[in-house]
């Protein structure tokens, strides 16, 4: 079982526990079942949709994913 916190665009969200492995798959079930959800994350994976000016002046968006950061590890016997 994982869990996903995620954001909505009124500052509203929660966490969703469910058997969905895949990150980018949970990031589509997210979008799809909760209205505005603009931000997603899982332990070091991070989803987030952008709201960028268009050409002609309108507000598009589009779906953002980083690629997960790796851990910083101290070795203190290093």
């Amino acid at each position: 079982m994982k869990s996903y916190l995620f954001t909505t665009e009124t500052d509203r969200g929660g966490v969703m526990l469910c058997d969905i492995d895949d990150f980018d798959t949970a990031v589509e079930y997210l979008c799809e079942r909760f209205d505005g959800v603009v931000k997603v994350e899982s332990g070091e994976e991070f989803w987030q949709l952008p709201v960028s000016i268009a050409t002609d002046g309108e507000v598009s968006s589009q779906p953002e994913q980083s690629d997960p950061q790796p851990a910083i590890e101290n070795d203190l016997f290093g």
